[in-house]
């Protein structure tokens, strides 16, 4: 396989059988292969119960196995740590590489359950698979949450999106009067006279009182009045506004629900990492908090897997790949593998950097500017966040501190060899140097602890 890929090693050993499974929800095709990579008998079938995982272990060719397992929604996670429980290998392998063997051998490919299970077999056998290890110790709960967090914000935003699309339509004028709909005066607003007719059943006087005590007397007469002005002048839908009320409360309820939810997640995942000492070194590096460094954790695991900076960067999708032939020279895109949530958090994370870290700041701006290939500004970004990364898989694997002046030495980032190269002093962490006065072989990398007490 590539040379710096997650599992770059050739796994094949004596004496190691390989099986294949197409996992489905009830029953799972079984295909095994002896030493040689040849077939054991014809592919069978077994149910998804515990006396059907023993039946299935009672016929593998040998005691030391590798399994291949197709990903079939979650059915594969249970069956997986079974097999991972009694010692077997697990390689996870995508559906869309099954289908593209088929057609390779066999065309039109024959859509059997059977010949799935051969194929799957035949790629773990030649291990073209990833290497699946189950989350222990403190990691293990931050993968279910980093989904769960994830989906409860697109909750959030799809909520929000409803809300703030509400106002156009029964109440235009309202941010004419407010800054926003989510600030504490205009929540008195949305909660007591959300559409322009229930306005006029309080005094202005009434009005006045109610934000001044919803806002600490930061908001009074002048923005009630203006309120009040625009509610006597709105150009909302004058009809069926008890309809659009019941929608309004209904978004909200939503709204409020899902952030609870989201808010509550984050504290979890905040008790965690704080625990963790491995954590701490993340929290160190600008741009890195809880949302950065949970879902990379939880997507990722253990760090200590990868013996490479590029492992990490090919994992989070952020390597480039080529396409030319003869005097053709093509660009060179992201891979866009990997895990896009890890990606994007990534991306975000660069972003912040920017703004606010002075010396990853000036470090970033002679990207775009340098007279040699000058990147586009968002290339410049994912540059940046390539470098985090890397910088990240140091902090990780060899466990120093992260050193603002190491990393960028006085006055080298703002030369103009610095600008023509466009990477400054942080180009030698491609190289991953471990820290000074410390050789590889007397580093060990971060294993994962219990969990906390």
């Amino acid at each position: 396989m590539a040379k710096h890929s997650v599992t770059h090693e050739d796994r094949r050993t004596q004496g190691l059988g390989v099986g294949g499974i197409d996992v489905a929800k009830n029953r799972h095709d079984v295909q095994w292969l002896d030493t040689n990579g040849r077939p054991v008998g014809k592919a069978f079938r077994c149910a998804n119960t515990r006396a059907g995982f023993e039946a299935m272990g009672a016929r593998q060719p040998s005691e030391e196995v590798r399994v291949g397992l197709g990903s079939t929604g979650p059915y594969w996670l249970g069956l997986a740590h079974g097999l991972r429980a009694q010692g077997a290998e697990v390689v996870w392998v995508q559906s869309a590489h099954v289908h593209r063997l088929k057609a390779w051998d066999d065309y039109p490919p024959t859509q059997t359950d059977a010949h799935d299970a051969r194929v799957i077999a035949r790629m773990a056998f030649e291990d073209r698979g990833f290497r699946w290890e189950p989350r222990a110790g403190a990691l293990a709960p931050l993968t279910p949450w980093a989904v769960t967090r994830r989906q409860h914000h697109q909750d959030v935003m799809r909520w929000r999106s409803r809300s703030a699309g509400w106002l156009p339509q029964y109440v235009p004028e309202f941010l004419t009067g407010f800054k926003a709909w989510e600030g504490k005066a205009a929540w008195t607003v949305w909660d007591s006279w959300p559409t322009p007719d229930w306005v006029f059943t309080q005094s202005l006087d009434t009005w006045t009182d109610r934000l001044k005590a919803a806002t600490p007397k930061r908001v009074g007469a002048q923005r009630a009045h203006a309120w009040y002005q625009a509610a006597m002048d709105s150009m909302g839908i004058p009809e069926s506004r008890a309809t659009a009320r019941l929608l309004r409360a209904s978004s909200l309820q939503s709204w409020r629900a899902a952030l609870a939810k989201q808010r509550a997640m984050e504290e979890k995942q905040v008790a965690i990492l704080t625990d963790w000492a491995p954590a701490q070194l993340l929290f160190r590096m600008p741009g890195c908090g809880t949302q950065v460094i949970a879902p990379v954790l939880g997507e990722w695991g253990d760090w200590s897997r990868f013996t490479d900076a590029r492992q990490a960067q090919k994992m989070a999708g952020l390597n480039l790949t080529q396409s030319s032939s003869g005097h053709h020279q093509g660009q060179t895109p992201l891979a866009k593998g990997g895990r896009p949530a890890t990606r994007a958090v990534l991306y975000q994370a660069a972003g912040v950097e920017v703004a606010k870290d002075p010396q990853w700041k000036m470090w970033y701006q002679p990207l775009p500017r340098r007279a040699a290939h000058p990147l586009a500004p968002k290339a410049a970004r994912v540059a940046v966040a390539t470098t985090h990364l890397r910088v990240a898989w140091v902090c990780m694997k060899y466990r120093p501190a992260y050193d603002a002046a190491r990393l960028f030495p006085v006055g080298e980032v703002s030369t103009a060899a610095s600008r023509e190269r466009g990477f400054g002093s942080v180009s030698g962490v491609g190289s991953c140097l471990p820290p000074e006065g410390l050789s590889r072989g007397a580093m060990t990398p971060y294993t994962s602890p219990a969990p906390p007490s």
